[in-house]
């Protein structure tokens, strides 16, 4: 299984609509295609952010869920600088969880392209990669099409 730490803004962008990257994202999380993982640090910097920002109730209920189906892991030790240093507990939550990817738009986490083994992307690069990938069951967009719809 793919294991991916989601950036604060790719959960805020879900509230772009149903075919936005964020939305995308959340709803593999939820079908178990994907597994976020998390460390405390970040998941209280989502959750602060988000309550924020997030307006539409229906999302707040899927973060909800979101946030209760992230698997909370133990922070790794990163040797890296980077103008941003607060972007540094994202990198150390992909490392501490073996994710595969870290998923954001924070140009200072881009400018790494990959760290020890995680490849730092966009929402939209992700998306790519899993459409030429797939998941184990083979499943591609037009599944995913279909269970938002419900045909």
């Amino acid at each position: 299984m793919i294991r991916v730490v989601l950036d604060t803004n790719v959960l805020i962008n879900a509230d772009r609509g149903e075919f936005s990257y964020g939305k995308r994202l959340l709803e593999l999380v939820r079908q178990g295609k994907l597994t976020a993982v998390t460390t405390s640090a970040v998941r209280r910097e989502n959750e602060l952010l988000v309550g924020r920002l997030v307006n539409d109730q229906r999302l707040a209920r899927e973060l909800k869920v979101f946030f209760g189906l992230a698997q909370q892991i133990q922070s790794a030790k990163v040797t890296v600088t980077i103008e941003d240093e607060e972007d540094i507990k994202l990198l150390a939550a992909a490392v501490g969880g073996g994710a595969q990817f870290l998923i954001t738009s924070d140009r200072h986490l881009l400018e790494l392209g990959e760290y020890q083994g995680v490849r730092v992307v966009r929402p939209a690069e992700f998306w790519q990669w899993w459409q030429v990938h797939q998941d184990e069951a083979g499943e591609t967009w037009s599944s995913w099409a279909r269970g938002i719809f419900g045909q």
